[in-house]
């Protein structure tokens, strides 16, 4: 008969519990309890391999059980064939896990190691599964023969398919045996010793299923290989779990070393460099000969030569052309007297660098606009405050004022005079001269009025010729003594370029005597101007004191 992928025969067939049932039973659930163990943990080089191997080791054993339970020659057929995907299935999991393993790899494989190995296996599969077509798999001679432990067992008649994909499988066996035998060359001691341990496990499977085809060789009557693989995982897994066989053997980390993403520079205590890895070796111009000093490595020696000078300094290590930051690190290989070295780590800090510098004059650029902003704020206010044609403070700035001064004079026990101000005949000013004439006036009686007072006074224009003076610290004598002055000062000179002398009327009041709101000092004060020029003008009024006045509380 030739085995077609047809399971039909397999609903009238009888089962049967074979002797080799419970060794088989166990073997698949070991196999399953070795899958969720295998996924279950968190670092081996390799494991997804290994997860998928318990996969298909799995698939391949239940197959096989129930090939075996079979009474029926076709049904038995067609289980060996549904099969073949997990049997060529475990040799190419079995190469990947042990190449990944020697390299101390965990990146998922290449691209071409997809085209290599999964593509070919799939094509093998598609192929076995027609073999009720063409028979190249298991020809027209496959029979079933004489019982064995009460289970009929089958003759396959091979075919050249079946070989290939044998040959194909051994091949790829036959690779990772080769890869642990040269890892085994280059280590030493317990390190050797545990690859070939690996080494035998792999090959034990390997020589039960040679030992089947060619010498005849059966485990209950039937193909010893699916538990022969089984127990090749459970060794496996069990050295595993032993961490034995994972262990940083030599190779490990000399490639750990090599394929290190920072530059790292092994140093003599005379700082010659002993060893560098590839990432080190990529970071200077030209690689001098091991031994040369490290101020002779172009590009970053003498400037990491200089930094190691400085243990203590925690300043990076800047390089050009192409501009790069590295952080260096430091170790001493050994101790004291028994120092034979250095351990030089450079990690790449560029992109942290340049973030750091971009934030730096992101946060400058930003205080600096904040400092235009303030300054320009300040100037507006201060622009609000002042007036324009004098430049003197205005109405709006004396009320600021005065309650600044009013609430030191009350903490220090001072006075605070208050005095309002009037250009004499300013009218007849602008209607003889022009309103020109009349500004010049302004600006030069507010100019005699500033430079005849000290520093703390402060002169304000509070209307059109109306100006108020805040004198600190003075009571109404000492304030109208100041006006006094000022006047005298003005004598003789010609405010505006007008020819005839220019006079003002003054009203003075004063917090001990007259209340020490601004309200009723100014009420008080201008009462006073009114009596100045309705007394003639050109002279200075202190206001009354009325005879009952109670000074009124500051707001």
């Amino acid at each position: 008969m030739t085995p077609a992928l047809d399971f039909s025969p397999c609903l009238g067939t009888a089962w049967i519990i074979t002797p080799d049932f419970a060794v088989r039973a166990i073997a698949v659930a070991g196999v399953l309890a070795l899958l969720g163990w295998a996924g279950t943990q968190r670092f081996f080089p390799g494991r997804p391999a290994f997860v998928w191997m318990q996969a298909a080791m799995a698939w391949w054993l239940l197959a096989s059980t129930l090939e075996r339970a079979s009474d029926s020659g076709e049904c038995k057929g067609a289980l060996a064939l549904v099969s073949w995907p997990a049997i060529l299935a475990v040799p190419v999991t079995w190469s990947l896990f042990v190449a990944q393993h020697v390299r101390s790899e965990h990146r998922a494989p290449e691209r071409r190691w997809w085209w290599t190995r999964v593509a070919p296996l799939s094509v093998l599969a598609l192929l076995i599964a027609g073999n009720g077509w063409h028979g190249l798999m298991y020809g027209a001679g496959t029979r079933l023969g004489e019982r064995v432990l009460g289970s009929p067992r089958i003759h396959f008649d091979h075919g050249p398919l079946f070989w290939l994909a044998a040959a194909w499988a051994y091949a790829l066996l036959g690779a990772a045996c080769w890869r642990l035998l040269r890892a085994a060359g280059d280590a030493s001691g317990h390190a050797r010793r545990l690859w070939l341990g690996m080494l035998a496990i792999s090959l034990f499977p390997m020589a039960a299923n040679l030992a089947y085809l060619f010498a005849g060789f059966r485990l209950f009557g039937s193909d010893p290989t699916p538990v022969s693989f089984a127990a090749a995982t459970a060794g496996l897994a069990w050295m595993v779990w032993r961490q034995r066989l994972f262990e940083l053997v030599p190779l490990a980390r000399r490639l750990l070393f090599t394929e290190l993403a920072d530059p790292v520079l092994v140093l003599d205590v005379d700082g010659r460099v002993m060893e560098a890895n590839v990432a080190a070796r990529q970071l200077s111009a030209t690689v001098p000969p091991a031994g040369a000093p490290l101020v002779e490595w172009p590009r970053f020696g003498a400037a990491l030569a200089a930094r190691l000078a400085q243990p203590g300094s925690g300043e990076p290590l800047a390089l050009a052309d192409p501009t790069a930051v590295y952080e260096v690190q430091q170790r001493e290989i050994g101790e004291g007297a028994r120092r034979i070295g250095t351990l030089v780590q450079l990690h790449d800090v560029t992109a942290h660098h340049q973030a750091h510098t971009q934030a730096a004059q992101t946060l400058a650029a930003r205080d600096a606009a904040l400092d235009e902003a303030a300054a320009m704020q300040a100037f507006l206010r201060e622009q609000a405050m002042r007036d324009p044609l004098t430049g003197l403070l205005n109405r709006r700035a004396l009320d600021e004022r005065f309650a600044q001064e009013a609430g030191y004079a009350e903490t220090n026990g001072q006075t605070l005079a208050l005095v309002l101000l009037d250009v004499d005949h300013f009218k007849r000013i602008n209607d003889n001269h022009g309103h020109a004439a009349g500004d010049a006036v302004l600006r030069d009686f507010a100019a005699a009025l500033r430079t005849g007072l000290r520093a703390s006074d402060a002169v304000f224009r509070i209307g059109g010729e109306e100006f108020a003076l805040l004198l600190p610290g003075a009571d109404a004598p000492q304030a109208a003594r100041r006006l006094q002055a000022v006047r005298e000062r003005l004598v003789g000179r010609k405010l505006g370029s007008l020819p005839d002398p220019v006079t003002f009327s003054a009203g003075v009041a004063a917090t001990e005597d007259h209340g020490r709101t601004l309200e009723s000092l100014m009420d008080c004060a201008d009462k006073a101007l009114y009596q100045a020029k309705s007394q003639g003008r050109n002279r200075t009024v202190v206001a009354a004191v009325p005879d009952d006045a109670v000074p009124d509380a500051l707001p």
